[in-house]
């Protein structure tokens, strides 16, 4: 009867393999794995740092700071609330000035007004106003009578003949 082991055996080592190569194999296989541990710690500290260039852009953006004092950063500052920290402690001395808005949470009302205030902003900003030779030549191209055209010009009733 055969041995349950026997083809574990025949796996592991082939006819011009011996016991004796197993140190050889173990270091190869530990250089592999040094080399793959090596690929995956910089591709770790790539992400890392393209994560991290992100959330400073990102805070920068919302404090209103120029792109510019990302660089002046610290490296160990990496969270949002860290470097909103770094830029309130150091804000004077970029000249920038520190807002008053995150000493004071704003309520919903108010932010639903502010959101509402910019639209009408934006909408009459773009919006063009007729003047008032063009806003005269629309009411009279819309005339359809003879008085609606005296009521637009003022003028008195005509005379007919």
């Amino acid at each position: 009867m055969a041995n349950q082991y026997e083809d574990d055996e025949d796996d592991v080592y082939t006819d011009d393999q011996t016991q004796s190569d197993g140190p050889a194999n173990l270091r190869k296989a530990l250089k592999r794995a040094e080399k793959e541990k090596k690929e995956l710690a910089e591709q770790l500290a790539s992400i890392q740092s393209d994560l991290r260039s992100r959330s400073v852009k990102d805070v920068l953006a919302t404090k209103g700071v120029p792109d510019k004092v990302a660089k002046f950063i610290p490296g160990d500052v990496t969270t949002p609330e860290q470097i909103d920290a770094w830029l309130t402690e150091n804000a004077d001395v970029f000249g920038f000035s520190k807002t008053d808005n995150d000493a004071a949470p704003i309520s919903e009302e108010e932010k639903s007004n502010q959101a509402s205030y910019q639209r009408i902003n934006a909408a009459t900003q773009n919006a063009s106003t007729p003047t008032r030779d063009a806003d005269l030549m629309s009411k009279l191209a819309g005339a359809k009578t003879i008085d609606e055209l005296n009521a637009i010009t003022g003028a008195p009733t005509q005379r007919r003949r």
